[in-house]
């Protein structure tokens, strides 16, 4: 072998090693390899905080604020002190209704969310030894006129009307003087509202909540106050208040009642939707295109693309809920875009062809995003590639030498 064939080969032999060591990995958006502490940067600290302390650089524009993880203490809960895994589990699949908790279902896959719950659990030691049992909730009884006429007086008796109001408004005597654990004004709920009780709104959910209590707030645990028809009965005089005949699944079903569509009915048009968030039409106040750093399924999706900076905007409404992004539309609580929309509120009207354009762009939920992804640990393989295509090269040259000193 001469000199010349030794300097080619090298590199070739070089280069196919490389290829051999370097094998780009496609992932899913719900990878099971991401391991828990990349999870949680992605999904929860920019509300939550890195500590786990509730103090995101995003926490000080939600209302209620986000979960301290570091205080052992949680509001929503089936048993009377800490919430088991399925508790935790529930609240990031299905997100908490009328609070920016997304429900992550569509994000997360299983295994993902068992890594989030046992990475959430870390961040304080009220969970070491312990294993917190969920109290039995039985089949609810039938409703009744006797039933309802109960829960009235209980409801009165037991002091309900001092914090949720005679007609269960939430605007009792109390209600404005109240706050939580953490220091935060609190509102008692208002039962007039129909399906946005943040522990789930069946007749179930409801039992338990007046069972347990709501931890963290001044909500009483009735569990040993009330009897369980008394509980009964005062679940659902709360729920007639509004008018509701909601008594379906309970806490253990996998129902996707939380957060269900609002009923209001202002007119929409999702194709004005449409324009407003591409640029197309612009907002009435000012306001910059949305297009201008989200996509929307992706770049290609729409023919003049999208910006880079934004997360993508399909599966908002399967995250938050219509509920939720109303919210989000109307109040736009991250700092990034804070400066950029609260002197140019869009008007009513624009928030709901938003929201309908939104709405229409959610996917079924077999679809799945698909994205390339080169993990960390392949930074290592390409080293050793290129690090093998010098070796070699320099290996075939010496040969090469050796081979000339020798002729």
């Amino acid at each position: 072998m001469n000199i010349r064939h030794c300097f080619l080969s090298a590199p070739v032999y070089g280069l196919i090693l490389f290829s051999l060591l370097y094998v780009p990995k496609l992932e899913s958006a719900t990878d099971p390899g991401r391991s828990r502490a990349t999870l949680y940067k992605e999904y929860c600290l920019v509300c939550h905080g890195d500590k786990g302390d509730g103090n995101g650089f995003a926490a000080k524009f939600l209302d209620p604020k986000p979960r301290d993880f570091t205080s052992g203490k949680y509001k929503i809960r089936s048993t009377t002190s800490l919430p088991t895994n399925d508790d935790i589990n529930r609240v990031i699949t299905k997100g908490i209704p009328g609070t920016l908790m997304p429900a992550f279902k569509q994000d997360l896959d299983e295994q993902e969310i068992s890594s989030l719950v046992a990475h959430i659990k870390d961040f304080s030691d009220a969970f070491d030894g312990e294993t917190p049992e969920p109290i039995t909730i039985p089949n609810p009884p039938p409703k009744t006129e006797e039933l309802l006429a109960m829960g009235e007086r209980l409801y009165v008796d037991g002091g309900c009307g001092t914090c949720h109001g005679q007609t269960g408004k939430g605007d009792g005597p109390s209600a404005e003087t109240l706050q939580d654990e953490w220091g935060y004004s609190i509102r008692p709920y208002d039962f007039t509202i129909p399906g946005r009780m943040k522990g789930g709104s069946t007749v179930s959910d409801v039992y338990r909540s007046f069972v347990v209590g709501i931890g963290g707030t001044p909500m009483p645990a009735y569990g040993e106050i009330f009897t369980e028809e008394e509980n009964w009965a005062l679940a659902y005089y709360a729920l007639s208040l509004s008018d509701s005949d909601d008594d379906g699944d309970d806490w253990g079903e996998d129902d996707d009642d939380w957060g269900e569509e609002s009923s209001e009915t202002v007119e929409r048009d999702s194709n004005i939707g449409r324009d407003l968030v591409m640029g197309v039409k612009p907002f009435e106040n000012g306001g910059p295109p949305c297009m201008g750093c989200h996509s929307v399924m992706g770049e290609k999706a729409i023919a003049s693309g999208g910006g880079p900076w934004g997360p993508d905007l399909t599966i908002a409404h399967q995250k938050f809920k219509e509920y939720g992004l109303s919210i989000f539309l109307e109040t736009i609580p991250f700092p990034t875009m804070g400066p950029l929309y609260h002197p140019r509120p869009l008007t009513e009207e624009e928030r709901g062809h938003v929201l309908a354009f939104l709405i229409s762009m959610q996917q079924p939920d077999e679809v799945q995003v698909v994205t390339a992804k080169v993990l960390s640990h392949y930074t290592l393989t390409i080293l050793i590639g290129l690090l093998g295509v010098v070796l070699l090269t320099l290996t075939g040259l010496i040969a090469g030498k050796k081979n000339m000193e020798l002729k």
